[in-house]
């Protein structure tokens, strides 16, 4: 059986239907607690994911031992305890936020810093790119930012199982966010920018075969490419935005902005950017490093590379 033949229960629709209850469910019971019950039932929520995910728990400890200077070999395994509590605690954040929106409660546990800056990269009439990774609360955090008055244009990968995407999309969409299905996004990320808009794009999961290798916490990744490409062609800063949690409360920082100008010059000006906003956004995991999502298998495209051509050689 074939890769592409391989069955999968949970692409079966009567499954897909009976997580999407389940997940339901969830809701209901968490709007029954109030919001700083969300750390301990993150506690206990994360044990029990990281107990079944194998899989992620030995991804996570090989991603750690071969990045450069983020945990000592023997403190790995509390890390990644530390990692699922941090995973868990964003989703049980993210299932209370529609009550909290209802009550009013959201904006006083998130504090935004140089979003008034960005009125003034759009004069220049081109557009911003805002990049950003699964780091701290990225889902609670865009909430906020749109309830401030700032209107983002997110581009997300469409979930498999169509219920749960919906769901997920109204979630998303409650103050005025613009989902942007990843499966049609070039014509709308150009129209996004050519209409002076703010693009969101998470950048920090593996792009394939489709996208250019840089380094990344020292050893290539293969990184996605659309930011810089739209920002050389289109003439767009990038601002690379730093969000974290402290405590219970979160920061989403929007860091100097990256002009494509200063690269247009280089041998491959797509790579050279890239890895100016890969290199800022390495800076933000070292500096909470248990609030990024080290269970993402984020260097596979580059290893197998690696790995094939070393086989080819011999």
């Amino acid at each position: 059986m074939s890769r592409a033949e391989k069955f999968r229960l949970h692409e079966l629709r009567p499954v897909q239907f009976v997580l999407y209850v389940l997940l339901r469910s969830i809701v209901m019971v968490l709007s029954m607690f109030p919001y700083s019950m969300a750390p301990a039932i993150a506690r206990v929520l994360g044990g029990l994911i990281r107990g079944i995910d194998r899989k992620h728990v030995r991804i996570a400890i090989k991603n750690l031992e071969k990045s450069e200077n983020v945990c000592p070999s023997e403190q790995i395994p509390g890390f990644i305890v530390r990692v699922y509590e941090h995973i868990a605690l964003g989703f049980v954040e993210m299932l209370m936020t529609p009550r909290m929106i209802e009550r009013r409660e959201l904006m006083s546990h998130v504090t935004l810093k140089n979003f008034e800056l960005l009125a003034g990269y759009q004069k220049e009439g081109k557009g911003v790119i805002l990049t950003i990774g699964h780091q701290g609360n990225w889902e609670m955090c865009g909430l906020v930012v749109l309830l401030a008055g700032y209107r983002l244009n997110v581009l997300a990968r469409p979930i498999d199982n169509p219920w749960i995407d919906r769901y997920l999309n109204r979630f998303r969409t409650l103050t005025g966010q613009r989902v942007m299905s990843r499966d049609r996004a070039l014509g709308e990320m150009i129209r996004v920018l050519q209409n002076n808009g703010l693009l969101v794009i998470q950048m920090d999961q593996d792009a394939r075969q489709s996208g250019v290798y840089v380094n990344f916490f020292g050893r290539p990744a293969s990184t996605h490419r659309s930011p810089a490409v739209l920002s050389l062609k289109y003439g767009a800063p990038i601002v690379p935005v730093n969000v974290y949690r402290e405590g219970t409360q979160h920061r989403v920082i929007a860091t100097e902005p990256i002009y494509p100008d200063a690269f247009r010059d280089h041998p491959d000006a797509t790579k050279a950017l890239t890895q100016a906003f890969s290199d800022r956004f390495e800076e933000f995991v070292r500096q909470h490093p248990e609030q990024w999502f080290w269970i993402h298998d984020r260097w596979k495209t580059a290893e197998r590379t690696a790995r094939n051509a070393t086989e080819a050689l011999v």
